[in-house]
């Protein structure tokens, strides 16, 4: 998603129900959101929470490329959704086009890659290192008679 989209989206919900999200980050963590302090172009400003602890109140400052996902914490009713997003407008709307191609480009790329080639399946590849170890090992068999005392060790 494009950081205008976060800004457009995060912009909408009401005050009221900041208390109710939960936003995680592509590393994988996850904040209880308190209050959305600051909405701005390149990042977000929250008061929250990291989940599964106590320190409330703490703030954070996060680029909206590492924003995973958000949601609510509690359950939402699906009239409550609609209410809070039905006159919600996609960013897009007017020219779906200027999102899905980079600005100066008026055709789409040709795709720079030929189908790919079929991969061997993994059972495949596990028979074929079967065969090679049971090769090995019935080619050394024969070839090598260890000693089986001290004594065999010594030339003779």
């Amino acid at each position: 998603m494009h950081d205008a989209a976060w800004v457009k989206l995060l912009r909408h919900i009401p005050a009221h129900e900041h208390s109710n999200l939960m936003l995680v980050t592509t590393a994988g963590t996850e904040i209880a959101i308190q209050a959305l302090l600051r909405i701005d172009p390149e990042c977000l400003a929250l008061r929250g929470r990291l989940a599964g602890s106590t320190d409330a109140g703490r703030v954070f400052f996060v680029p909206y490329a590492h924003i995973h996902y958000f949601g609510f914490q509690q359950p939402l009713e699906e009239a409550a959704f609609h209410e809070l997003f039905a006159n919600l407008e996609p960013l897009c709307a007017a020219d779906p086009s200027a999102v899905l191609s980079p600005p100066g480009s008026a055709e789409p790329a040709s795709p720079a890659f030929t189908s790919p080639t079929p991969l061997r399946s993994p059972l495949a590849i596990k028979s074929a290192v079967l065969e090679k170890f049971r090769a090995r090992s019935a080619s050394n068999s024969g070839a090598q008679n260890r000693p089986t005392s001290a004594e065999d060790k010594t030339p003779k």
